[in-house]
């Protein structure tokens, strides 16, 4: 690798004495302070590296071949007066192979008001799906690199005293800024944007009380957004996408007409949530679905027409046509003294639909009048007419089996195929006390975009088997290790195959 840790030294310790002093000023109870440090390699064979060694990590490894890295990390909390807390952390370093040869992976700080959060900088966050064995996601997934990001609101469920406490809510708000002004430019084809804008938002209620019947129901709402920016055209002047603060305050409510929508409204995206948790004993048991909307069509079930007198009429087709699109989750985690199985997630994706093939207007003259007929589809999941693609780094900030633009071969800053069918299967449990492991196995058909389809359907299958061993608790050292494969009968990832070892050490100091 192209780095020495001798080069990190100064930075790393001028950072550490930082988040202790931070620690240390706090009061004598409620503190925390641990040291980190993971290092990762990777090398294999064939186009890329193995899918599953590269998605949903964060935006850690990269897609090259060979590749590797190393962080330094530090992460603590402290218990201010009354109900106040702070929480903050840090993870930096450097690697080779990587779009970056310097790593600041996380760098945030967090205030807490009993169930009020306030957090700002760069961390990571994931979806609320099984984080290591889900496919992900599909607003978001913690697949990409971590969003600097300004949040507030609920960050975990907090009951309410309604109808006898019986509903809790979580959500939030945040604006923020994607990093990857290198990679739109380098991966353009001459048009860009760099400054990109990012929001984001969330509400979920949640209906049960395991204490009183063992079955909650979740529903949720979650709407991200890419706005502002500098928009960079190869044969023409610059020109800035709106960013002031009316900008900011359309994509918190981006509930235009299809007429009054303009370039603030940016790329509105989203999805919705159905959960269903019970518990049986000490077995747990969830089913969930998760539908991605691009637009009204498909966020509503809701198409637009005129009729012969030019009047419009709102047709609703949402479970005909749209709202087989989505996730489909099955998992099942089992009780604490089962040592071989602890936990199995089962998913089915289905992106086909995406309000049918066809989005048009036409103008036409019928019996001297003028009438103009409108028809919505063709939802470009993950493309945008300005914004190339929901992407951070070229990694998808949703669900990775769409293949992200990391993997092109072109260059291309856009997905190759948003209309897919996949089954997904992982499993993870105990071989030892000390020994774990953890299987995941993924086969998604692809028939590419439906204005840029593939010319034959190709079929991608993903493996991987990891196995870890832990030489103590949870503040030692741990090694794991796995291998993976990729068989593609196209060209959208190619077939691969590698092997990774990663180390990791944390040191409690509080």
């Amino acid at each position: 690798m192209r780095f020495s840790i001798r080069h990190l030294l100064p930075v790393v310790l001028t950072v550490f004495m930082s988040v202790s002093s931070v620690a240390l000023a706090g009061q004598p109870a409620g503190r925390s302070l641990s040291f980190g440090l993971e290092t990762a390699g990777l090398t294999g064979g064939g186009a890329h590296a193995p899918f599953w060694h590269v998605s949903n990590r964060q935006g850690l490894p990269s897609v090259n071949t060979t590749n590797g890295y190393m962080l330094l990390k530090a992460h603590g909390s402290s218990a201010l007066s009354g109900s106040w807390g702070l929480d903050y952390g840090m993870d930096l370093g450097a690697g080779a192979g990587l779009e970056n040869d310097w790593i600041l992976q996380q760098a945030y700080i967090g205030l807490n008001y009993r169930w009020l959060g306030l957090s700002a900088g760069k961390k990571e966050r994931w979806s609320d799906k099984n984080r290591s064995l889900s496919s992900g996601g599909l607003t978001w997934s913690g697949n990409g690199k971590p969003v600097p990001e300004v949040r507030a609101g609920i960050p975990e469920f907090v009951r309410i005293p309604l109808l006898g406490s019986w509903f809790s809510v979580k959500g939030h708000i945040g604006y923020g800024r994607l990093t990857d002004d290198d990679w739109r430019r380098s991966n353009s084809g001459g048009t860009y944007v760099d400054g990109v804008l990012f929001h984001s938002k969330s509400a979920f209620i949640r209906f049960g009380d395991y204490d009183r019947f063992p079955l909650q129901v979740t529903l949720g709402l979650e709407m991200n957004n890419m706005f502002g920016g500098v928009r960079h055209f190869s044969n023409k002047d610059d020109k800035p996408m709106p960013s002031d603060a009316a900008a900011y305050w359309t994509v918190l409510f981006p509930f235009h007409h299809v007429e009054e929508q303009g370039d603030e409204d940016g790329d509105n995206l989203g999805s919705w949530h159905l959960n269903f948790d019970y518990k049986l004993n000490d077995w747990h048991i969830g089913a969930y679905y998760e539908h991605f909307y691009e637009d009204h069509s498909s966020m509503l079930g809701i198409e637009y027409k005129n009729n012969m007198q030019g009047e419009k009429e709102f047709i609703f087709f949402g479970f005909r046509r749209n709202w087989f699109d989505g996730l489909f989750g099955l998992e099942v985690n089992a009780p604490s003294d089962f040592k071989y199985f602890r936990s199995a997630v089962f998913e089915f994706l289905n992106t086909r639909g995406l309000c049918g093939p066809i989005c048009h207007s036409v103008s036409c003259n019928v019996e001297g009048m003028q009438v103009i007929e409108e028809v919505d589809g063709r939802d470009g999941m993950y493309n945008h007419g300005i914004y190339d693609s929901y992407s951070h780094w070229g990694y998808a900030m949703g669900n990775p089996v769409l293949v992200s633009p990391a993997f092109n071969s072109t260059g291309s800053n856009r997905f190759r195929s948003n209309r897919v069918r996949m089954f997904h299967l992982g499993v993870e449990g105990s071989v030892t006390d000390r020994i774990d492991y953890r299987v995941l196995g993924t086969t998604t058909r692809h028939w590419g975009c439906y204005g840029n389809p593939l010319k034959e359907v190709e079929d991608v299958t993903s493996l991987m088997l990891e196995c870890s061993w832990s030489k103590g608790g949870a503040y030692d050292w741990k090694f794991t290790l796995s291998g993976a494969m990729d068989v593609d009968s196209g060209s959208l990832i190619g077939n691969n195959k590698g092997i990774m070892l990663t180390i990791s050490r944390l040191w409690k100091v509080l």
